[in-house]
């Protein structure tokens, strides 16, 4: 029983320092996100601190004394936000009560497929070693940078230790609810039933009955919620003008948001392309360099650089595998030639090229030519897990459309809604997955959801519905959304309680693999050590490398480790 109170304890301690990190960004470096709810602080902290674990790792490593200080300071910031707001203190009830719903989903003890190979050991050896030059050499896993482990790493602590390596993504999914049920609510209270009411009813719907497994998430589900905040931020932008006193601040946030999904896996990076088309649009670019956004920008620069470098530091490329960024040939910079081959990897095994049942005996870089691919990708991932999702969104969006529908009157009213102009960026950033890497888990759910979405969404906003029956009719699916994911985490604990014989009742900590260690390189205080033959890495003595033959030298004050070839 103590072991469950520990974990709850800490779960709300921490993301209550979470948002007091975003209050404390708000304070210091753009103060009018003050002037936002609980669930921004949340995001906005969330960025903050994936950004300050990014710096500190190169000064010294994130033990239990440098994350109990860090949390501390987001504590004292969490308080101040509720001695600034009134309405605060009903805004943290209502995040309680939330978290409390959705607590079911962070009692995952089967982790992603990748958490033992290196999501794990990259946050723990973060945790226990000051950042190291050249880790992309332990295997192709420790080349994959993500803020994600960096928010991780600062989760170390007492008692717990590294069992809520995991729990970001849930965080990120309760922050998410929370803004959107807000965004929701106040659009009823304010007699805005348009276009961004049903936009963000039907993302809410969707993502907590296809995202109800946090085990699934990795570092993909995440960026995927985050843009569908994104998108809808940006046609609040680009559409309403009753927003327009809050431009400047939806501005910024947006542009926060932005970052912290490319922030989560390289593939994201390209939704960076929204920034230019957002600041040139209806002379944005203006309030954005305006004094009082020195800071922000400041801020975003050192986000975007402190990325960009982690990951040089790591491979030789600022954003890896792309060959194109691989600067140089330093002693820790994978071969080219394999960049080359690892970039061709992921396209062929997004596009079916691999998995379970199939090796193509063409090779991969035949295979992924010329639409070669696209029948394999039809028959094993298109009638699967494409064909699954689509369904579900058109289900989801057919249901909340016949309900509204029927409370409807005969007449329509013709409102300021989006044009067809909306549909053009995500439509293209859904042709690039499909013709790049078109796998799920590189954004696919969102980006096949969201022309969907666009749509039913313009059309809903359309019907002339009574305000009395909008409340209803959103009370019911806010419920089915909520406890959709309540329900499916209950069938979820059954069916893997009776697999795996765990008892839930005595820990509510996910499994890890005893995995014995044995040094493979020592020199001076400096030492790397493996795992026995095909065994992950788990919770091993850090840092854990998979490749055996390595050597390693100082650079500049860093531990810096190479290949022995």
């Amino acid at each position: 029983m103590s072991e469950h109170l520990i974990f709850i304890f800490y779960i709300f301690f921490l993301i209550f320092s979470t948002i007091g990190h975003g209050v404390l960004f708000s304070r210091f470096v753009y103060k009018d996100f003050l002037n936002l709810n609980v669930g921004y602080q949340g995001l906005i902290g969330f960025f903050s601190l994936s950004l300050i674990s990014l710096l500190t790792s190169y000064i010294l490593p994130h033990d239990i004394i440098h994350n109990i200080i860090l949390h501390i300071f987001g504590i004292i910031g969490f308080f101040f936000y509720l001695k600034l707001k009134k309405k605060s203190i009903t805004e943290i009830k209502y995040l309680i009560i939330l978290i409390l719903i959705f607590l079911i989903g962070a009692y995952v003890y089967k982790n992603h497929d990748d958490f033992p190979y290196y999501h794990l050991t990259y946050a723990l050896n973060l945790s226990e070693n000051r950042f190291i030059i050249g880790t992309g050499i332990f295997s192709h896993g420790f080349r994959t940078f993500s803020s994600l482990f960096y928010y991780h790493s600062i989760l170390y602590m007492p008692y717990i230790k590294f069992y809520l390596f995991h729990i970001g993504p849930f965080f990120i999914l309760i922050l998410y609810n929370y803004v959107i049920i807000n965004k929701i609510l106040d659009c009823i209270k304010d007699n805005k039933i348009n276009f961004l009411f049903y936009f963000s009813l039907i993302g809410l719907i969707f993502i907590n009955i296809a995202f109800y497994r946090i085990s699934e998430h990795g570092t993909d589900r995440s960026a995927q919620i985050l843009l569908l905040l994104i998108f809808l931020f940006f046609y609040e932008l680009f559409y309403f003008e009753g927003f327009k006193k809050r431009q400047p601040i939806y501005l910024n946030l947006l542009l926060i948001l932005i970052f912290l999904a490319s922030s989560m896996k390289a593939i994201y990076y390209l939704y960076l392309v929204l920034v230019p088309i957002i600041l040139f649009k209806k002379k944005f670019i203006i309030k954005f360099f305006e004094k009082k956004n020195y800071a922000i920008i400041l801020v975003l620069f050192i986000s975007l650089s402190g990325n960009l470098l982690t990951n040089y530091f790591n491979t030789g490329c600022l954003l890896y595998p792309a060959e194109i960024t691989c600067i140089g040939d330093k002693d820790w910079s994978i071969p080219k030639k394999e960049v080359k081959r690892m970039s061709i990897h992921y396209e062929w095994w997004s596009k079916a090229g691999g998995g379970p049942g199939y090796e193509s005996e063409v090779k991969p870089s035949e295979y992924i030519k010329n639409f070669s691919w696209l029948k394999n990708w039809i028959d094993r991932h298109f009638f699967n897990k494409v064909s699954d999702t689509l369904y579900g969104i058109l289900l989801i969006c057919l249901i909340v459309f016949l309900s509204f529908k029927y409370f409807s009157k005969r007449k329509l009213r013709k409102k300021k809604n989006i044009n067809y102009l909306a549909y053009i960026i995500p439509l293209l950033f859904l042709l690039e997955w499909f013709l790049k890497h078109p796998a799920m888990r590189y954004g696919g759910y969102v980006l096949i959801g969201l022309p969907i979405f666009i749509y039913v969404s313009s059309k809903l906003s359309d019907l002339e519905i009574s305000i009395s029956k909008i409340n209803k009719v959103t009370i019911v699916f806010l419920s089915i959304a909520l406890f959709s994911f309540v329900g499916r985490n209950i069938v979820r604990l059954n069916k893997e309680i009776n697999f795996y014989n765990y008892d839930i009742i005595k820990s509510p900590l996910f499994y890890v693999e005893n995995t014995k260690s044995q040094k493979i390189l020592e020199k001076n205080d400096f030492i790397v050590y493996t795992t026995e033959e095909n065994k992950m890495c788990w919770a091993s003595k850090t840092p854990c490398s998979y490749k055996k033959d390595i050597k390693s030298k100082k650079f500049f004050g860093f531990n810096m480790v190479y290949a022995n070839d």
